[in-house]
């Protein structure tokens, strides 16, 4: 008599679906942490100790880890809704009418705020900590739009409206700046191996505290907006593009943590001031009226 063994269950499209379905926010998170970690991990066990070279692998993996957030933000919407689900999770990228006021918000935001963190570190710290822009110009449009389109369909596009109106506008602010900065540590491990027994402060400092408080300020822009997610890309681009043009760690070590903090301390200002002056805005209810009369 033949014997007949079970067969392990496969996962079809609609299983993937449903199980997907069950909790969206996490099956996000699972794919932007697993896809970026898993590229970016395999370079921190290959790093030699004089640090990595800029080979065309490296930088391949580094473009297809920072795009973890978007592209698992994609997974998950087809996942739920197909082209459809895609649809509704890209509109917001093409919702370029609105008043000209939030653009000017989004473009010029972060350089003010770097600007008067460079002269405030001159001032304390002294040197000077800008890069050869010339150096940098091959780069310095491409690299921050691909960092901003790879990562804010997912954050702001898809996590923040899933997590916003059960938690409320400035737990869910709090809530994404510190995933977001947890999500570079490997990255960060990268960059700042430099710092030695000083990288777990200078991750904190150029991870999780200063996103923390970019999250404050996008959460407030995107509420304002009416969830204007081009706002958001601006946004990104220019944290990027102003940290290339003047790094916030230009010296390693004590030196380089104090500089970081400075710049960090900036932008806290501002998510502060508009948690003070603006109060109002992080209510729900008062936030979806000021977004009306904003558009």
């Amino acid at each position: 008599m033949a014997v007949t063994h079970p067969q392990a269950p496969q996962l079809t499209a609609s299983s993937f679906a449903r199980l997907v379905a069950r909790a969206p926010a996490m099956a996000f998170l699972i794919g932007t942490f697993g896809g970026a970690w898993l590229l970016w991990g395999y370079w921190i066990s290959a790093m030699p100790p004089g640090g990595l070279e800029m080979s065309p692998a490296f930088l391949v993996s580094a473009i297809l880890g920072g795009l973890a957030p978007s592209l698992a933000a994609i997974a998950v919407a087809w996942a739920l809704g197909g082209r459809a689900g895609i649809a509704r999770l890209l509109a917001p990228l093409v919702r370029w009418r609105i008043q000209p006021f939030w653009y000017v918000v989004a473009l010029l935001t972060a350089p003010a705020v770097t600007l008067v963190t460079v002269a405030l570190q001159a001032v304390v710290i002294g040197g000077s900590r800008f890069a050869d822009i010339g150096a940098l110009l091959p780069v310095l449009l491409i690299w921050p739009m691909m960092a901003a389109l790879g990562e804010e369909i997912g954050w702001r596009g898809f996590l923040l409206p899933r997590l916003q109106p059960r938690f409320g506008i400035l737990p869910t602010a709090l809530v994404i700046g510190a995933i977001w900065g947890v999500w570079h540590l490997p990255a960060h491990y990268i960059a700042l191996k430099a710092y030695g027994d000083w990288f777990i402060p200078a991750f904190l400092v150029n991870g999780p505290i200063v996103l923390t408080a970019h999250a404050i300020i996008m959460s407030w822009l995107w509420n304002r907006s009416g969830g204007n997610l081009i706002l958001m890309v601006l946004y990104h681009f220019t944290i990027t593009a102003s940290a290339m043009i003047a790094p916030s760690g230009f010296t390693d070590g004590a030196v380089g943590v104090l500089a970081a903090a400075i710049a960090a301390g900036g932008f806290w200002v501002v998510a502060i001031g508009l948690l003070v002056w603006r109060r109002t805005d992080f209510i729900p209810a008062a936030s979806a009226r000021a977004s009306a009369s904003s558009a």
